[in-house]
């Protein structure tokens, strides 16, 4: 990778593993100073020790996304430290299935939880960021929704309603602040091999997405965090207001696609 972004710093948050980690890895790689944020200090400090094996920048954050006031106060220790955020990657959050349901099922006591820690706490970050890079005209806002925020599902309805909130949210970003130079893009990625989604999902269930997906493989942390990586350059700099889905095509099609094709091949 080449140092595209020397002499930028990035503020990633939920960074220790997973897509947050990808994307610090190559937004580092690139030249980046990052400051990885998540709200587990030993899993903070662990990684940024692995990545200063190799990258030079790489400093720590405590923040809890569920927490509008400690991700204000994560973004304001790091602006003091770095005195300037030039790319944020708004990644944290998630969601319990046990709770997130089916609407006639759902645990409505679990709604606030949910927003805060996918919508809230992007807007929060970016509040918090947006004087500094307002000051400098310059600035580069990546939020991770999903293509929960696109699609409907049989579950998960507070996840992908949030992360509907991240699609108009980031729209919103973008058309406020891009004449001060802030650009502000999405990544909805589909099926991501993490190792959340390695642990729970079954074999079974990897055959399901991957016959609906136009390409023929699963996506993995490294497909997000390429993106990211464009994105946050000055190869991305007429592009702003975007979600770019990253699925291997699974809402690109029919959704009878799969079905039909094995009726064709039974012929």
């Amino acid at each position: 990778m080449n140092n595209e972004l020397s002499g930028k710093v990035a503020f990633i948050t939920g960074a220790t593993a997973g897509i947050g980690l990808a994307c610090a890895r190559f937004l580092a790689a690139a030249g980046a100073r990052v400051t990885i944020a998540s709200h587990n200090r030993s899993h903070v400090d662990e990684t940024v020790e692995k990545l200063s094996e190799s990258y030079t920048g790489v400093r720590g954050a405590i923040l809890d996304a569920g927490d509008a006031n400690s991700c204000t106060a994560a973004v304001l220790a790091a602006l003091e430290a770095e005195e300037r955020i030039d790319i944020i990657v708004n990644n944290a959050g998630g969601t319990d299935l046990h709770r997130d349901t089916a609407v006639a099922d759902l645990d409505l006591a679990f709604f606030d939880r949910v927003m805060h820690l996918n919508l809230l706490s992007m807007l929060a970050v970016t509040k918090a960021a947006l004087p500094s890079m307002i000051a400098r005209k310059s600035g580069a806002i990546i939020n991770i929704a999903s293509i929960g925020g696109i699609t409907g599902d049989f579950r998960d309805t507070l996840y992908g309603i949030s992360k509907a909130g991240v699609i108009n949210l980031t729209r919103y970003i973008a058309t406020q602040y891009g004449k001060q130079g802030i650009r502000c893009n999405a990544v909805a990625p589909g099926i991501i091999m993490t190792g959340a989604v390695t642990e729970n999902l079954d074999e079974a269930t990897r055959r399901v997405f991957l016959e609906q997906n136009a390409l023929d493989t699963l996506g993995q942390p490294e497909d997000i965090a390429a993106t990211v990586r464009f994105l946050a350059g000055d190869g991305a700099r007429y592009i702003t207001g975007q979600t770019i889905i990253v699925d291997g095509g699974l809402t690109c099609h029919n959704p009878t696609i799969a079905q039909l094709r094995r009726l064709i091949s039974e012929k």
